[in-house]
This record gives structure tokens, C-alpha cells and sequence, in this order.
């Protein structure tokens, strides 16, 4: 029996169309991923799922008793003082029965008839340890040290985290539900590699069926074995993986390009004929042939992707565009330390570590938007450096070209115009590649969705002459389509690429070099923490540095037992004299 039963959903809002007639079915273990561009309707289908929002037309059939757990993007206010607390207290069911047991408690103290009383604490007790209610503490800790939040973290209030800390507070409040089916839209933001790599491992091992939205290709393909697509205002489904999907949708799509050319062969060729007969001894066969023509079922045209274009300018280089030596970053106290390194054009650097390791501050060292703590940051003598920041404020903090923020209140076709002055017809073209066309262009920069911001200032970045990008999450707020575009523009950049992301299959595709900032070393003598952290580099991608890591494990596991045999060995050496 299916969980819960979609047929025929349309959503509009005002005249605009979101999207129409999409029928799917959630069965039990289900691992559905509505993928899409911004815009075609994914989080409003979760919310239609769940019942916060109705639809316009159609209907959603859940099982009777189902218990549904949605993590939507924006986070309610905390109900309780600590984040150890409001995670447990997400599970409204045991809260609800902890009080009553508490209250029992108390009328069984009071004297008088207590066997009802008693009767029904065994009754609640026994609920709430078959609801795991004992357990829930050791599984809430569990939840948040998984997702980086420690016990220190874990006794401050909710509303004392960072953006990142409260997503992440969400994911565990979400994944301590004892729930059917888990509506979880883009659960993968704001998280490091390390806790997305976790909740992947977490996801894998849940019997619960759940639907998820995000952006994120690599984390759709291990967790995902069903795709719906949402696209033109329809939805189709796939069955498989992500990469699946893609395979499966170009297939399809050059299948359908082929029936409707052939269809429009058929249509020009039949046409043909009846202008050429409709008089004379063939005027019969020509109205039958019209009546053919008239009944025809005829195809829709193949649809096409709105992506948008994305090309960087460049400006020659010399041989050597930044060369870093004894280099230790950190704001208030040194964070990471960098081993003497080279940037040649071509080259494309990923840089990975834990949240709070100093990734972005490192970018922003070679940005020369901050100070070493120690060291030297030399720029080639041609170089012309820029920086995409993650909080889009700014594409540029360069000293020598320094470039002032968006301003809200300006038009996104003014802003364009007043950062370069390239002229309207220039300015609408590039930014109808940016998928900012028609009346979009007069849209206010303050009300651009973060998608679009980013699509702006990417755009704005690609009108500079530059051959050193320094990204900072430059994935961010960008869907699959836009990623992808971004993903062919730095391969076909000339310059040099240090790019700080969460994307593994976006280092998979681009990266040369990888620097994984690491855990700190321990430094006799200093205090915990004190010591920075090292950035290791390997040749390659992500996938690249996991490989390494695991040999690494591995032969870290090989050496104890080496020792024990050659221990044993001696001692049978000894035995033998």
C-alpha cells in the first residue's frame, strides 16, 4: 500500500502556472529526488506532500496514522534553552508522555486510591520505552555529533548558532523523528564535506522512506534510487540513480527530438500533396489526406533547458601567478598554515576542510583582502586577481580594483550598467544569458532570490579581465543547470582557479590540486587548539584525496599487526635458544 498517493497536482499562483497534472506515488522505503531548475516548484511539492500548502487542482491521499517529518529551509523559533534540549524536544509524542508520567509520579505520591493511577503509569511507561524514550538522549547526542555539533554547542540556546549550526540543528531534529516519511529540502546546506559524507551514510541506513530536494549531484546519487523531474510545468519520472537520470533524460529526449522530426517530415510531406492535389483526378486522395492530417495527434515541440551562459574574460599571465611562502592564516588567531606553493596558469585548486577550519580564510589571505599572521603572499607580475565572496556581497575585495556592493535598490539591468558601462543592448544580452530576460532586468537587486544574486555576480565577475578567480562557494544558491554551466566555464578558463566549495563532484570535474586543511596537530607544550592546522595537498580531485585517506587507514591498520608478527616472531626466535 502506497504511503502517500499524488494525482493530478496543478499550482498556481495568480496567473502564474507552476506546474500541472503531476501524479507520483511514495512506497515504503522510498528515495525519491525532485530535481529541477529554480523556480519549477520542488519545495512548493514537499509542502503540498506535507499539507502546509493546498492544491490548486488534484489531490493528496496520505494513509491514515501516517507521521510525516519536513525539514523546510526556513527553521522555526527554538522552544526550548539549549540545543541538546530542542532537539529532544522535537519529539512531541515522548515530551507528551514524559509529562504525563511526571504528573503520575506526582498524584501517586499524594495518597489516597493510587491503583489507577498505577495502572496507568505501567500503561505510559511501557509506551514510552517501546517509543525509545530512554534512549532519546544518547540519540540525540548522537544525531548532533554527527552533524559537528558538539557538547559544548550542544548546552548553548538555539538561537545562539551560526546560520550553519542552526541548519544543522534542523537535520538532527529531523532525523530524531520517528516518522513514515521525511520531506527534507536541500538538507545538505551550510554543511562541511565531513557532515555531509555522515548524513550520507545516515540516509543509506534508514529504513524511513524520504523525498528530498537539493542541488547537491554527488549526494543525489549515493542516497537516491528514484528521480522526479520538474521541468516546464510538468513532472516526469526515472527510475535509478541521479547519474542514472541523466542518462536516461538525454535518451529520452533525443528519442523524442527523433519522433517529432519525423512526425514534422511526415506533416511537410502530406502538406505537399494536398496543395499539389487538392484539384484534379487526386482531389480525393487529397481530402483524405487532410483528414488524416486533421486527426493526427501531433507532438509537442522537445523542450529545451533554460541554462544560462557563462563564459570568464581572461588576460594574459606570466609564468607564475602567485607564489605563497611560510604562509599561516587566521583572524583572531592563526587557524591554518600553508606549505610553500605555486600558482601556474591552468592550474584549478580545490580547497576542502571542516567548517571553521580557515578555507575562506586562507582565500581571502590570497585575496589580499587579509593579513598573513605569517608569511608572504607575491602576486606574478602580470597577475590580476578577483574574488567571488559566498556571502554575495561583493565579487571583488582586491586592493588594486576594488569593486563596491550591489546596491539593493538599483534595477539588476542599472547594476550591470553601473559597474561596467558596456550600453543597454550589450547589458540585456548578457544578462538574458544569465536567464534574466524580458521584464526580469527591471527587477530590484534587494528582491533577487540567491539564485539570481549569484547568477549576477557571476556575471559581473565574467566581464572582468582577470587570470586568477578565488571563489568562495561559488555553488551556493545555484541549481544543477547553473552549476553545470559554471563547471564548463572554469574548465575552459585559462587562468588559475583556487576555489573553496562543498561540491564534490564540482572538485571531481575541475580540481588539479586539492588542499585539504586538516584536523590540528598536537603540539607539545602549547594548549589544545592552539596550534594551527596543516594544509595537506594532493595531486587531483576529492575522489582522489578519499583514496588516499582510506590507503592510509588501511596501512595505519596493517602496522600494528606487521608489529605484532614480528614481536611473535622474535619471541619464537628466543623460545627456540
Amino acid at each position: 500500500m502506497s504511503l502517500i498517493d499524488c494525482d493530478g497536482l496543478a499550482l498556481s499562483f495568480g496567473s502564474h502556472q507552476v506546474f500541472t497534472n503531476v501524479s507520483l506515488r511514495i512506497e515504503p522505503r522510498e528515495r525519491l529526488a525532485v530535481v529541477g531548475a529554480n523556480g519549477t516548484g520542488k519545495t512548493s511539492l514537499l509542502d503540498l506532500i506535507a499539507g502546509v500548502r493546498n492544491p490548486t487542482e488534484g489531490m493528496v491521499d496520505r494513509m491514515r496514522g501516517l507521521r510525516i517529518g519536513y525539514l523546510p529551509q526556513d527553521a522555526p523559533e527554538p522552544v526550548a534553552s539549549t540545543v541538546l534540549d530542542e532537539v529532544m524536544a522535537s519529539r512531541d509524542d515522548l515530551v507528551a508522555l514524559h509529562a504525563e508520567m511526571t504528573s503520575l509520579e506526582r498524584a501517586l505520591g499524594g495518597g489516597g486510591d493510587i491503583e489507577p493511577a498505577l495502572l496507568r503509569y505501567g500503561q505510559v511507561q511501557h509506551a514510552y520505552q517501546d517509543a525509545g524514550g530512554y534512549g532519546l538522549q544518547m540519540r540525540a547526542r548522537e544525531a548532533l555529533g554527527g552533524l559537528d555539533l558538539d557538547e559544548e554547542v550542544q548546552r548553548r540556546h538555539p538561537g545562539d548558532l551560526s546560520g550553519g549550526q542552526q541548519r544543522r540543528l534542523e537535520l538532527a531534529k529531523l532525523l530524531m523523528q520517528d516518522a513514515d516519511v521525511l520531506l527534507i529540502d536541500e538538507p545538505t546546506n551550510h554543511l562541511d564535506l565531513w557532515s555531509i559524507e555522515w548524513l550520507e551514510g545516515f540516509m543509506r541506513g534508514v529504513s524511513t522512506a524520504f523525498v528530498l530536494v537539493s542541488h547537491d549531484r554527488r549526494f543525489l546519487d549515493n542516497v537516491c534510487s528514484r528521480v522526479l523531474e520538474l521541468a516546464g510545468g510538468t513532472a516526469e519520472e526515472y527510475p535509478g540513480t541521479y547519474s542514472t537520470y541523466l542518462r536516461l533524460r538525454d535518451e529520452r529526449r533525443e528519442r523524442r527530438r527523433r519522433e517529432y522530426e519525423a512526425q514534422q517530415s511526415y506533416i511537410a510531406h502530406q502538406e505537399e500533396f494536398i496543395s499539389r492535389y487538392r484539384a484534379g483526378q487526386r482531389a480525393r486522395e487529397a481530402r483524405g489526406r487532410q483528414t488524416r492530417l486533421d486527426r493526427l495527434q501531433r507532438l509537442a515541440p522537445p523542450s529545451r533547458d533554460r541554462r544560462p551562459r557563462l563564459r570568464f574574460a581572461t588576460t594574459p599571465s606570466s609564468n607564475v601567478t602567485l607564489k605563497a611562502t611560510g604562509l599561516v592564516v587566521g583572524r583572531d588567531a592563526p587557524l591554518a598554515t600553508l606549505a610553500p606553493t605555486t600558482i601556474v596558469p591552468g592550474e584549478r585548486i580545490a580547497v576542502v576542510g571542516p567548517n571553521g577550519s580557515g578555507k575562506s580564510t586562507l582565500l581571502h589571505t590570497l585575496a589580499g583582502d587579509l593579513r598573513p599572521v605569517a608569511g608572504t603572499v607575491t602576486l606574478g607580475p602580470r597577475t590580476v586577481r578577483r574574488l567571488y565572496r559566498q556571502d554575495l556581497g561583493r565579487s571583488s575585495t582586491d586592493s588594486t580594483a576594488d569593486v563596491a556592493a550591489p546596491v539593493d535598490d538599483r534595477t539588476v539591468l542599472d547594476e550591470l550598467l553601473a559597474f561596467r558601462p558596456i550600453g543597454a543592448e550589450r547589458a540585456r544580452t548578457l544578462l538574458g544569458s544569465l536567464l534574466f530576460s524580458g521584464d526580469e532586468v527591471n527587477k530590484r537587486v534587494g528582491d533577487l532570490s540567491g539564485g539570481e544574486r549569484a547568477r549576477l555576480l557571476l556575471g559581473r565577475l565574467a566581464l572582468e579581465e582577470t587570470n586568477l578567480l578565488l571563489l568562495d562557494e561559488p555553488t551556493n544558491h545555484l541549481d544543477i543547470p547553473a552549476q553545470e554551466v559554471l563547471e564548463t566555464a572554469l574548465l575552459h578558463y585559462p587562468g588559475a582557479v583556487v576555489l573553496v566549495t562543498h561540491d564534490r563532484a564540482l572538485i571531481d570535474a575541475v580540481a588539479t590540486r586539492t588542499w585539504s586543511i586538516e584536523e590540528r596537530p598536537v603540539t607539545t607544550g602549547s594548549a589544545d587548539g592552539d596550534a594551527p592546522r596543516l594544509v595537506h595537498e594532493i595531486s587531483g580531485g576529492y575522489s582522489d584525496l578519499v583514496r588516499i585517506r582510506e590507503r592510509t587507514a588501511a596501512d595505519r591498520g596493517r602496522a600494528p599487526a606487521a608489529r605484532r608478527a614480528s614481536a611473535s616472531r622474535r619471541s619464537r626466535k628466543r623460545t627456540k635458544r
